[in-house]
């Protein structure tokens, strides 16, 4: 992408990172942080987001769905792998 995304776009990139961090997951618990979900959108969609912009993203969607922030200098939030399904599937986004 040339530009920079609008929010919505951004939620949609965000969003559909996720899904594809599920689709690969073995245990039973994830990791989420800004920089794994740069990652994956980089190496698997071609799209590279600003690294802040997915921060704050990510922090508002940990407190709406209260996930448990580790304490760690660069934001990460601990959960389930059923309860990511279950909250994904309240977005309704179509995956590629």
């Amino acid at each position: 992408m040339g530009s920079e995304p609008d929010a919505d776009q951004m939620i949609h990139w965000i969003l559909q990172s996720l899904y594809l961090l599920l689709d690969g997951q073995v245990s039973d618990t994830l990791i989420l942080s800004s920089h794994k979900i740069n990652t994956i959108l980089v190496q698997k969609c071609g799209v590279n987001l600003k690294i802040d912009r997915i921060g704050r993203y990510l922090a508002r969607f940990s407190r709406q769905h209260q996930l448990k922030r580790l304490s760690t200098k660069i934001p990460k939030y601990v959960v389930k792998k059923e309860l990511l399904q279950k909250i994904l599937q309240s977005y309704s986004i179509k995956t590629t």
